[in-house]
């Protein structure tokens, strides 16, 4: 008797001339119920898997009974046109029974949407009352302690990290990381070139444009990365690009243009699992939400999906980039670089100041949890 066995090409052709348009390398295509999505379309919402049991999914789920037709439609080609003695896939059958008509491409949104003060104003000014430092330390669900310094650090990083996660500690921005953080294991200094064995040490205590962390756990490996590549064209070493990350766990929120009482304000009504909010050392504010991506492509699509929320409302676009340097708490900034490239050394150093601590954080507003 013969059995079925999958065509990657009668399946692709089959997706493609339903949806009536390819599908890019990944899958992902346009909705065929994008028309009904409650919230703003992106890029990369609805995604074919054609291994195995062919299945589109969308983000969202508004848009559920015109999936299900396209999956039952999808099925049913697929196995007419892989059964013994099929047919093939056909030249182009109608799209979804004629139920779901081509539409125009809506104005695409802009990829990093400007800061817009009278949102944020808008959007602030739903807090019913003002949201001080002080205010978050007294709601923080971890104690924030009052004089801060290295262990503040350790608490920190121990708090949202894993046991065994190994998380890259900066004292120099550009490097590939000065010392790794060993969730329960302690802090190493690293050397600056592979072979170079780590030895014990604790943390920075501050540098002299601060202390950063790179805010996804990794392997603290030497890796290839085919992104950067020497002068004859040969790829590059290094232990903080993307190809080192063990999990896609946060996204890093700061601003430097909106005003620090008014980001406060939205930071605490915004509906994400804030973990941490802390100082730079300077003017702005960082948030760390947790997002627990199942790979760099998926945390891509939810980063994409809120840009043209949180971008008008302050957030720097460039910050939220998957393998993001953010600010280490509990450590000192001893200065800042001038428009010369020059670093000017600060009257007395700067405490990059822990303001809330909620490992446990869920989407509720932190507004909601602490009203």
């Amino acid at each position: 008797m013969e059995t079925m066995s999958e065509n990657p090409t009668i399946r692709r052709a089959i997706a493609e001339s339903l949806l009536g348009i390819a599908l890019d390398a990944d899958g992902f295509a346009p909705c065929p119920g994008r028309q009904f999505h409650n919230g703003a379309t992106g890029r990369r919402d609805f995604r074919v898997i054609l291994e195995g049991p062919p299945t589109g999914t969308c983000f969202h789920t508004s848009c559920g009974a015109l999936v299900d037709e396209f999956n039952a439609k999808l099925r049913s080609l697929i196995g007419k046109a892989e059964a013994p003695g099929g047919t093939g896939a056909p030249p182009r059958p109608p799209m979804l029974g004629g139920s779901v008509p081509p539409m125009p491409e809506a104005p695409r949104l802009p990829k990093r949407p400007p800061y817009d003060s009278a949102k944020l104003a808008d959007f602030a000014a739903r807090c019913p009352y003002p949201i001080t430092p002080e205010w978050l330390a007294a709601r923080s669900p971890v104690a924030i302690p009052a004089k801060q310094d290295i262990a503040t650090a350790e608490l920190f990083l121990t708090s949202i990290y894993q046991p065994g996660e190994r998380v890259l500690v900066f004292t120099r921005e550009f490097s590939q990381g000065d010392f790794l953080w060993n969730a329960g294991g302690g802090g190493y200094r690293l050397g600056d070139r592979p072979g170079v064995k780590a030895v014990r040490s604790p943390l920075p205590a501050g540098g002299p444009l601060g202390v950063w962390f790179l805010a996804q756990p990794v392997s603290a490996k030497w890796e290839v990365n085919t992104n950067n590549r020497a002068p004859d064209g040969s790829p590059k070493m290094g232990r903080r690009h993307g190809a080192c990350v063990t999990a896609w766990r946060f996204l890093v929120l700061e601003s430097d243009e909106a005003p620090a009482a008014a980001w406060l304000r939205a930071l605490v009504m915004l509906p994400l699992p804030i973990v941490a909010a802390y100082t730079s050392g300077g003017r702005s504010i960082h948030a760390l939400a947790r997002v627990d991506a199942s790979s760099k492509e998926t945390w891509d699509f939810l980063r994409d999906d809120l840009v043209p929320i949180l971008c008008p409302l302050g957030a720097d676009p460039a910050a939220m980039t998957a393998v993001r340097l953010t600010r280490l708490p509990g450590t000192l900034r001893h200065g800042s670089r001038g428009k010369d490239g020059k670093v000017n050394a600060y009257p007395s150093p700067r405490l990059q100041r822990l303001l809330y601590l909620n490992p446990q954080a869920t989407a509720c507003p932190i507004l909601d949890l602490h009203p």
